[in-house]
């Protein structure tokens, strides 16, 4: 389960939670009817962003004494089923004193969501995001990976097929526009890849259909087998969370180049590269990460926000943050 699917519960959590601190002090709300809270998902993020940060909670900083970057460590500070008992709770709503994190409160969503767990019994639940064959979610034994078209599937086409003077909203070269759901449609079977002109083009061995052109960067074959396998699940317009993880180590090779890959590369690489930024290898990112222009372009401090085939979600720029932080490493 995921944050955005408990939004509207936990707003109604809220208010009565506010109502309970101004009659009882306590904390009375029925949660009963809301969904697990996952802790490897939602959960361990929050520390992991806000609290097991360098030189804090992670275990070897000046805070060491209290890590925040395990289940196992983060327990230890926990009475399941008690927020009100449980000291790492009470720290990140205190009103008095030990504020944490100091001078920067978490987020009302993220106090919720964890005072929630707390409640719920503080169990280390795992989370996937996995679907369907036949495109819904949840329980089943058929459950396999699949390719999400907001996620997966628009960053690379936009990356790679609508870039200026081919298949932008501007360009439209012999009338394709690939910026959008509704535009690549148009040339998407459905259920048959081998009838779709999109995947047709992009899978060609060679000669004038091949696309992007040979002289541009070429999708890779997990991108391609990704959107084989999209247009073969029906090729639906499906909005998932971003798969994101800054619990386990950020690497160039395993973290930050499979992003640029999908998103920038495309528009970034070769003679014609967008603003004569060349993104092509680890060279040429750690340059601008050394300089400050990527992390800038990616929160758009200064410049406008980057890519163009849509913002990064937050827990991507913060892997990019952590990157950069750790040296920009050719890890």
């Amino acid at each position: 389960m995921k944050p955005d699917k408990i939004y509207l519960s936990l707003a109604l959590l809220i208010i009565l939670t506010a109502f309970s601190w101004f009659t009882s002090c306590t904390h009375v709300a029925n949660i009963a009817n809301l969904p697990q809270v996952c802790f490897t998902g939602e959960v361990l993020p929050i520390f992991i962003n806000n609290c097991a940060i360098s030189g804090c909670h992670d275990g070897g900083g000046r805070e060491s004494r209290m890590a925040l970057n395990s289940y196992a460590n983060i327990i230890q500070d926990i009475s399941p089923g008690n927020p009100n008992g449980s000291r790492l709770y009470q720290v990140i709503i205190s009103k008095w004193g030990n504020l944490m994190p100091p001078k920067q409160a978490l987020s009302e969503q993220n106090r919720t969501i964890i005072r929630v767990w707390i409640e719920q019994g503080a169990a280390e639940t795992v989370c996937t995001d996995t679907t369907t064959t036949n495109g819904s979610t949840g329980g089943g034994g058929n459950n396999v990976a699949r390719a999400c078209f907001s996620r997966d599937i628009l960053p690379v086409i936009v990356s790679h097929c609508a870039t200026i003077g081919c298949h932008d909203a501007i360009s439209h070269k012999e009338g394709y526009n690939y910026t959008t759901y509704t535009d690549i449609m148009n040339s998407v079977s459905p259920g048959n890849p081998g009838g779709s002109r999109l995947y047709t083009v992009i899978s060609s061995s060679g000669g004038e259909s091949k696309m992007p052109p040979s002289n541009s960067p070429q999708l890779t074959a997990a991108q391609i087998d990704s959107i084989g396998k999209w247009i073969s699940y029906g090729a639906l317009n499906e909005s998932c969370a971003a798969v994101c993880d800054t619990i386990n180590p950020v690497t160039f090779s395993g973290t930050i180049w499979p992003i640029m890959q999908n998103s920038c590369t495309g528009c970034h690489t070769g003679s014609s590269a967008g603003g004569g930024i060349v993104l092509g290898n680890y060279a040429n990112v750690q340059a601008i990460a050394t300089s400050g222009s990527l992390i800038n372009s990616i929160t758009g401090t200064g410049v406008p926000k980057m890519p163009l085939s849509g913002a990064l979600t937050t827990c991507q720029i913060r892997e990019f943050e952590i990157w950069v932080n750790n040296g920009s490493l050719n890890n």
